[in-house]
């Protein structure tokens, strides 16, 4: 199961040291500009708040139940806005930095960069699986309806546009039936389709895996080999808990630290909302009794 240690990790340090850095520019402005050569305290004193709000958003992040990988990557890429910042004033501002100044902006950004990367690499150790050698994103969303009503919803491969706005088209291959060896094809609101192959199936433990067929030569995403699965479970008589995940392979695989948050993103901000239409029609309601509770993400790491 990939571990979320390191990228905790990364975003901790990186809130000590920028919260170090904007506590220094807030309250000792002057001290900074004379070791810079350059004395602009108002402006030294709003870069240091902009940190000191950026540590408490690190540590946010990096104190949840479920740490959020497409937040941890705008961390990252804040961090390299600022060394392309760094850059930029010690090329553009030659003669209003003092040497020990230039010394101190670009050893600051290096430091910045080291986190950019250190985060990344905690983005990929939150995605990665030791155990199939592919990269992971899963969520467990609770809905308000029966597990085997959620089920017979979720089973009927071919009905997935009806729940989820991102598709146009939802269809089972020769008229099959759901199951083993059925072949769904799918088209989204872009007009981009691909397929995917019921490879597990099992009405009894509420659980099905799709094999997406990434070597199709349209094939729309940049992924070289792709699975994803539903399981449903009973919380109780009356609620459910539906576990979704995905493992793929990137094409090329550096791309996993920007292509799983990407996911990561989408899913979790889609899902709930799936999981409340398809609790709204395994309740056989117009609405839930409850507005807004049909579907919640869970903090749970899967």
């Amino acid at each position: 199961m990939p571990t979320i240690l390191t990228l905790r990790r990364a975003l901790l340090a990186n809130a000590l040291f920028s919260l170090a850095c904007g506590l220094l520019l807030l309250f000792a402005p002057a001290t900074v500009g004379a070791l810079l050569g350059w004395y602009a305290p108002v402006l030294l004193q709003l870069i240091g708040v902009g940190l000191i709000l950026f540590a408490i958003d690190l540590v946010h992040q990096a104190t949840r139940p479920r740490p959020t990988s497409w937040r941890a990557l705008y961390a990252s890429v804040a961090d390299g806005l600022w060394v392309v910042g760094s850059i930029a004033a010690v090329l553009l501002l030659p003669h209003d930095l003092s040497d020990r100044g230039v010394a101190i902006v670009l050893t600051v950004a290096g430091i910045v960069l080291g986190f950019g990367a250190w985060q990344l690499w905690g983005i990929h150790r939150a995605h990665y699986s030791r155990a199939s050698g592919l990269y992971r994103h899963c969520l467990v969303v609770e809905a308000d309806a029966p597990a085997d009503a959620l089920w017979s919803i979720i089973r009927d491969l071919s009905a997935i546009k009806d729940y989820m706005p991102t598709l146009k088209t939802s269809e089972l291959l020769d008229n099959r039936a759901p199951g083993i060896g059925a072949v769904r094809c799918c088209t989204d609101q872009a007009d981009r389709r691909w397929s995917e192959e019921c490879t597990d199936f099992s009405d009894t433990e509420r659980c099905l895996v799709v094999r997406f067929l990434a070597d199709a030569p349209d094939f729309p995403f940049p992924v070289r080999y792709m699975i994803g699965g539903w399981t449903v479970t009973a919380v109780d008589a009356t609620r459910s808990r539906v576990e979704v995940w995905w493992e793929l392979a990137p094409k090329p695989w550096p791309l996993a630290p920007l292509l799983m948050p990407m996911l990561a993103f989408q899913a979790d901000r889609d899902f709930p909302a799936v999981m409340q239409r398809m609790a709204m029609a395994a309740s056989d309601r117009e609405r839930l009794d409850t507005t807004g509770l049909g579907g919640r993400l869970l903090p749970m790491w899967c």
